[in-house]
């Protein structure tokens, strides 16, 4: 055997290897995929758990953030909430790769946006309240009353996440409403998500109310966003995996 037929059986093993390697990787890819997928339907569940019982708390003790922030419930959802916000944000990237084609950059920057304000909206909110307020309502109660303006920077901080998640949802959207990805209702439920959290934040400056329907209404903006969240991660979960 020539040297030239020789170096062709290498070069013809090497490319049937790799073909194999890419092969074999596409029912991991798919699989990944699925967790991901399970991650963001199990995450929004869980943090759309938070917002009721947070709602709940927070009426049943009058809107009185030094009282509910005692509650035997309120670390305990909180704790719910932070699972479930960091499993949104693990859930996130393995459900848009598997629609990345249709989403395109728009998709993308809105993907990128809607983390960044979960990271704040979601993340920091959950882990404030489980250990930051508890100690606030037995330590220092008379900073936490509704008259006391909150910190600039922690203001700045609220004010840029719910302008990313607007933006994020708006852009996500686009390729939703104009078909190249379905379902379509998501191209409607995620951006009125965005509108309805920064009019509850407006309806309600100083924080929770006494009545547990005012609670529920201006916390409706996450619950809407976690909706159609939720319906992309058990889409993606529920997708066959892909097969050698």
């Amino acid at each position: 055997m020539d040297l030239t037929t020789r170096t062709r059986g290498v070069h013809g093993a090497n490319a049937m290897d790799s073909f194999d390697d890419a092969d074999a990787l596409k029912p991991t890819s798919s699989g990944a995929v699925q967790v991901g997928g399970l991650a963001l339907l199990a995450g929004a569940l869980l943090f759309a758990s938070y917002v009721v019982a947070r709602s709940v708390i927070t009426a049943a003790a009058g809107g009185d953030m030094s009282a509910f922030a005692r509650d035997v419930m309120w670390v305990p959802a909180n704790v719910a909430g932070a699972i479930g916000a960091a499993l949104v944000l693990l859930g996130l990237p393995a459900v848009y790769a598997s629609m990345a084609r249709g989403l395109g950059r728009l998709g993308l920057a809105g993907v990128a946006l809607i983390a960044i304000g979960w990271l704040i909206l979601g993340v920091f909110v959950t882990l404030f309240g489980a250990l930051v307020a508890p100690w606030l309502a037995e330590t220092a109660p008379s900073l936490i009353v509704p008259s006391v303006a909150l910190p600039d920077g922690l203001t700045i901080a609220l004010v840029f996440g719910l302008v990313a998640t607007l933006a994020g949802s708006i852009l996500i959207a686009i390729p939703f409403l104009i078909g190249r990805v379905n379902p379509k209702w998501i191209g409607f439920m995620v951006p009125l998500s965005g509108i309805w959290s920064v009019g509850g934040d407006l309806a309600a400056p100083t924080g929770p109310a006494s009545r547990l329907a005012i609670n529920l209404l201006t916390n409706l903006g996450p619950i809407l966003l976690v909706t159609a969240l939720a319906a992309l991660g058990l889409e993606a979960w529920l997708r066959p995996a892909a097969t050698p």
